[in-house]
């Protein structure tokens, strides 16, 4: 009897030595399971990441070959491992790389509108997609000519984002081009006359290298003796646009001797008299620089011409003429004589007009000095003897000298459009 007992007691022995050590091989292999793992996109599955201590007999039941780790996704997989256990476990995959790219250096006028965002970079390279492309700080708003460096954010579907720090160089462009050449053209009444609107005409900018030029003579009308206005026009990339009048001329074929059909005063005797005896004066008028020339100039005319009033309809050329040779005429005169010479000595030089127009209009010169722009009047006027030469606005500001600014070059005072006092 004592001896069954032993034995039913050894057999109860051995199957809990059995029991505890199957308890524990389950406890242990548990242990060593990672039942979820997160990889990053694009990364590869491997077993080894499910395990803190991977068996060798390690592998997936389920079949892995058609994920996609490009994608972000969760999916639940069953692993074999220790020759007995099958488990589940859950492998997600998901994006926490940010974007990458490169700056796209941009050049901007400041008196545009700015690029989308998505212009300022480019090579952008991201597993989930680009989601959104923006300015940190919003839409820029330089005015000023300057090297700049604009954040941009570029932003993937998992609202991962780098930001693209991108070059800008900023010009503050307010100049519109200038015209140089511009002149009245006289031609005949022939029906068949051909006019070169742009022959000696030239236009300059400070940045564009190829401003867009335009002229409406819709008024002109061939064979019909008259004074046509005609209006040249011209912008620039930056968009800032300057217009400029002048005058076709027809005359009776009887009295327009010396003048084609094609042709026109700026290839007539008479303009190349004018230009004779406009170098011929300068000769004696010249000083060291620009401005000592353009200050001779100005108080040669002032001087020498008389004030006059013309009635008849003149060019330009006609009006510096009469001045040169007549030393009399009204304010276009000696406005008109001032352009010529300056021409000459090849001082930058602009028209302005008295706007708005009362009772009667004036004219007098823009002129660029020591690289900017000065007013200056040769006119006498009665209550005025002084010359006005290189002035700014404020210089010149009386009742005689208003002006529409917003079609002329910034001042030397910086002052870009006129206003009343």
């Amino acid at each position: 009897m004592f001896k069954l007992i032993g034995k039913i007691g050894a057999c109860i022995y051995c199957a809990g030595l059995i029991a505890v050590s199957v308890y524990f091989t389950i406890r242990d292999a548990n242990k060593n399971l990672i039942k979820e793992v997160t990889i990053e996109a694009g990364s590869q599955i491997r077993i080894e990441d499910f395990f803190n201590e991977c068996p060798d007999d390690a592998r997936f039941v389920t079949d892995i070959s058609g994920i996609d780790t490009n994608v972000p996704s969760i999916y639940m997989l069953k692993v074999f491992y220790d020759e007995a256990f099958e488990k589940d476990v859950v492998l997600r995959i998901e994006d926490h790389v940010a974007p990458k790219g490169i700056a796209l250096p941009h050049n901007q006028y400041a008196s545009l509108e700015w690029p989308e965002a998505s212009e300022c970079v480019g090579y952008l390279y991201d597993l989930s997609g680009i989601a959104k492309i923006e300015y940190r700080d919003g839409v820029p708003d330089y005015q000023l000519t300057g090297d700049y460096m604009v954040p941009v954010v570029v932003t993937d579907f998992y609202n991962n984002s780098t930001v693209i720090e991108v070059p800008f160089h900023v010009t503050d462009d307010h100049n519109a081009p200038l015209f140089y050449g511009i002149h009245d053209i006289t031609i005949d009444d022939s029906e068949e006359a051909i006019i070169n609107y742009f022959d000696g005409v030239t236009v300059k900018d400070d940045y564009d290298e190829s401003p867009r030029v335009a002229v409406d003579s819709s008024l002109v009308q061939i064979g019909e003796v008259g004074v046509y206005p005609i209006t040249y026009s011209t912008i620039d990339v930056a968009g800032n646009i300057r217009k400029q009048d002048a005058h076709v001329i027809i005359k009776p074929s009887d009295d327009n001797e010396g003048v084609t059909g094609a042709g026109s005063s700026w290839d007539t005797p008479f303009h190349n008299e004018v230009y004779r005896l406009a170098n011929e004066l300068l000769d004696t008028l010249r000083g060291s620089d620009d401005t000592e020339t353009a200050l001779n100039i100005f108080s040669w005319v002032h001087s020498y011409v008389s004030y006059e009033t013309v009635h008849e309809n003149l060019t330009f050329e006609e009006a510096a003429y009469d001045a040169l040779t007549k030393h009399s005429g009204d304010c276009y005169g000696f406005y008109a004589c001032c352009k010529v010479l300056l021409d000459c000595a090849g001082i930058p030089n602009m028209t302005v007009l008295r706007y708005p127009i009362t009772y009667n209009g004036h004219f007098w010169n823009l002129v660029k000095l020591d690289g900017e722009w000065y007013h200056c009047d040769s006119t006498k006027f009665m209550n005025h003897q002084n010359l006005y030469f290189q002035l700014t606005d404020d210089g010149i500001r009386d009742s005689r000298h208003q002006f529409n600014g917003s079609m002329l070059p910034v001042r030397a005072d910086g002052t870009p459009e006129y206003e009343d006092a």
